[in-house]
């Protein structure tokens, strides 16, 4: 049984720059909590704190297998998981708000839907510059699914290792380390990784900025009595909302106009590009408080409103794609699908007929050059074997397949064998050696 850990160890883990937008995570202070007692996630949360057991009896058990599953993603959230993992938090702290860390404040208020990023990400360059710093640690701001940019370097999210390239990393794992890796280890905020990174686009940078000036207000909220479900129904009460709605989000009118009957709960990327479309602050837009207003003059300040799925010509599209599957040189739906610029789910859904000829051609293609490069091969073995013949040197098959480079597993035993009893065959009365036995025990036992 292993030893409880006593909360006097880690009492100097306090939560990070609390009351501004770049407050620390709940997730990050559990990576650093695990840190100062040098043991993993699920270690902390399975030995517990002076004997109490962590997580709480209503809460999942952490294990390690559960941690590869899903990462506790919901863990920074608004929901049930951020509630029960809330408590234990409170006993590594003697001061801050320990809510600020997740996003409670708002439960009711904003949608869980497209809430959390269910990955980490992070930003280099922010990274590097906390080694200056009193400590490292991963705001909550890289945690939002809306947030794609930091709004303080003006450069993308990063959601992959710079060493290893390892994608999808959880937001919890057994032995996960804020600023580091969770596969390979390494740091994330290194020089070379800050210098590749791109210029973000300026329309995701005001969104993540209003975001960022939210979580600065979190105070505010923690004991407003606001109802989210009424927030839909001002906004759509808006013309300019209304029209953000179709054209940018791509809602039918019919269901922009269903949010004034039917409550529903506001995704925050749809109100973080309302405030700053609208120039307003996104607290009060959460509450309803928004006032029409007018495009700005200045296109560098306007947000591309344009459809993110625009009405496709599909007579047109097949006329292409119908020509494609017509093309004996196209065997590969994937590559015929990027020319036509559909995805291949809609492909199949369109063009069932002209999606089942690629394929088969393909099919057929891949199944012809198979055997050509099998018969290639062959062909060099039948000529490195008569050349050892003619030196005089007995072709067994370890120096027939070194002196022909042909990686004989990918090809079939019968073929191989039917090749060299052919070649012996065509070798009697022409040479002083004899067969002998295999020696290669795994490959032919007839002989070679």
């Amino acid at each position: 049984m292993h030893p409880t850990i006593p909360t006097s160890k880690l009492d100097l883990v306090e939560p990070l720059s609390v009351g501004t937008g770049l407050v620390e995570a709940s997730s990050s202070l559990w990576k650093r909590a695990a840190e100062r007692v040098s043991v993993g996630f699920s270690e902390l949360m399975r030995w517990g704190f002076d004997g109490r057991p962590v997580p709480p009896n209503s809460a999942p058990r952490v294990t390690a297998q559960r941690l590869h599953q899903s990462g506790f993603p919901g863990i920074d959230g608004s929901g049930a998981i951020a509630k029960l993992y809330l408590d234990p938090l409170r006993s590594l702290a003697a001061s801050g708000r320990i809510e600020a860390c997740t996003l409670l404040p708002f439960a009711g208020l904003l949608s869980e839907r497209r809430l959390l990023r269910r990955y980490r990400a992070w930003c280099p360059m922010c990274l590097f510059s906390m080694l200056s710093g009193p400590c490292v640690y991963e705001p909550l701001l890289w945690r939002l699914y809306a947030v794609k940019v930091c709004p303080v370097h003006r450069v993308d999210l990063v959601e992959v290792c710079y060493m290893c390239r390892a994608l999808r990393q959880r937001v919890l794992g057994s032995f996960a380390r804020v600023g580091c890796c969770n596969r390979c280890g390494a740091w994330l905020g290194t020089r070379e990784a800050a210098r590749s990174l791109p210029s973000a686009d300026p329309c995701e940078v005001k969104v993540s900025r209003a975001i960022m000036n939210l979580l600065a207000l979190t105070a505010e909220f923690e004991s407003d009595g606001h109802d989210g479900h009424s927030t839909l129904r001002k906004l759509v009460t808006v013309s300019a909302v209304r029209d953000l709605l179709i054209s940018k989000f791509d809602i039918s009118p019919i269901t922009v106009l269903a949010y004034r009957r039917v409550p529903s709960l506001p995704q925050l990327s749809v109100l973080a590009t309302v405030a700053a479309v609208s120039r307003q602050p996104l607290h009060r837009v959460i509450l309803g408080q928004v006032e029409s207003w007018r495009s700005s003059s200045d296109s560098s300040a306007r947000i591309d409103v344009s459809p993110r799925n625009p009405r496709r010509n599909w007579k047109s599209i097949g006329r292409k794609f119908e020509k494609l599957a017509m093309d004996p040189a196209c065997t590969n739906v994937e590559k015929a699908c990027k020319l036509v610029k559909i995805d291949e789910t809609s492909a199949h859904r369109h063009f069932p007929d002209s999606v089942a000829r690629i394929a088969q051609r393909g099919k057929i293609f891949r199944l012809e050059k198979a055997a050509a490069h099998k018969q290639d091969m062959l062909m060099k073995m039948r000529d490195a074997f008569r050349t050892l013949i003619a030196d005089g040197v007995y072709p067994s098959f370890e120096k027939i397949a070194k002196m022909s480079g042909v990686d004989t597993r990918h090809l079939d035993r019968e073929c191989v064998k039917d090749l060299l009893d052919e070649e012996w065959k065509r070798a009697e009365g022409k040479t002083h050696l004899t067969r002998q036995g295999s020696r290669n025990p795994n490959f032919i036992r007839d002989g070679s």
